[in-house]
């Protein structure tokens, strides 16, 4: 069994080496998302044909209107009933972290039934939950971009979606859950990169998704991927594949980690928990 579990990481692992072609064949149910997207990178996009296309898609519509009247926007007057004056209310970046999500749980759903899937149910719901610290502390504790900050969120286990999706091939590698999550994590940046890329994502934004498992120290967080440390390692909703990788040490959610008191930490946590569960909520449903 041994030797199974070795040849099916060996070649999971082989599709994504140097001479491998990944050419990710992502679902055509992301295809919405894509759209939102590829009409956000326009500079020239007209405000109508946004709001349009963001129309034409009920389950982006939903997660939109939700966002415009969550508690984190803090929007004063009548509650938004309508996407064009949803757009108006969360702009234009805040639609990219929502499209964004659209993509990533058609990625969650592609495993089926079992072990994998679980995996993928939970690291939906952290992931979910990492984007929305990212979007609150960005506004709370510097001046980096709170909308590109959920975004980076809301993508930043992209690869580990996917990779869960491919394991599905390999039933021997599945049965052994502490292999599965080592390769999961081992492949991670490499096929994180072409996924990125294949997605046509900022060569900055890339780059700072995928440094975002090393923490630069800096507190208050300066950058992105500093700021994507920090709301992974104060998420009360724990990584499922860390924890299944015994190579991976428990992050300690202590003053020497974050360079912040526990105090310091629990009542920014709790003064923020009903503007992180509305975002949770935008985002996941």
């Amino acid at each position: 069994m041994e030797d199974a579990v070795r040849r099916a990481a060996a070649a999971l692992a082989a599709e994504f080496d140097q001479n491998g072609d990944i050419d990710p064949v992502f679902p055509t149910s992301i295809d919405a998302g894509r759209r939102v997207l590829h009409a956000l990178d326009n500079p020239d996009v007209a405000f109508e044909e946004l709001t349009r296309i963001v129309i034409s898609e009920p389950l982006l519509s939903a997660k939109l209107i939700r966002l415009a009247n969550s508690v984190a926007l803090g929007a004063p007057g009548a509650r938004v009933s309508d996407v064009k004056h949803a757009v108006m209310r969360v702009g234009i970046d805040g639609v990219r972290p929502l499209a964004m999500a659209l993509i990533v749980d058609q990625l969650r759903q592609a495993p089926p039934a079992g072990a994998c899937r679980q995996l993928a149910d939970a690291l939906w719901e952290r992931s979910m939950h990492v984007a929305a610290l990212a979007y609150v502390l960005a506004r709370k504790m510097t001046r980096l971009n709170a909308d590109e900050a959920m975004f980076a969120g809301v993508i930043h286990d992209l690869a580990r979606f996917y990779l869960l999706a491919r394991a599905g091939d390999y039933p021997e590698l599945v049965a052994d859950p502490a292999t599965l999550a080592a390769v999961i994590n081992d492949l991670r940046e490499p096929v994180g990169e072409r996924l990125l890329d294949q997605l046509g994502l900022s060569e900055s934004l890339r780059d700072a998704v995928l440094a975002a498992r090393s923490y630069g120290g800096s507190m208050p967080p300066e950058t992105l991927p500093d700021l994507l440390f920090v709301a992974g390692a104060l998420s009360l909703r724990p990584d499922p594949i860390d924890a299944l990788d015994t190579r991976v040490l428990a992050l300690a959610n202590s003053a020497v980690t974050l360079g912040l008191d526990q105090r310091t930490v629990q009542e920014m946590i709790a003064a923020s928990g009903d503007e992180i569960y509305s975002i949770v909520l935008a985002l996941e449903t």
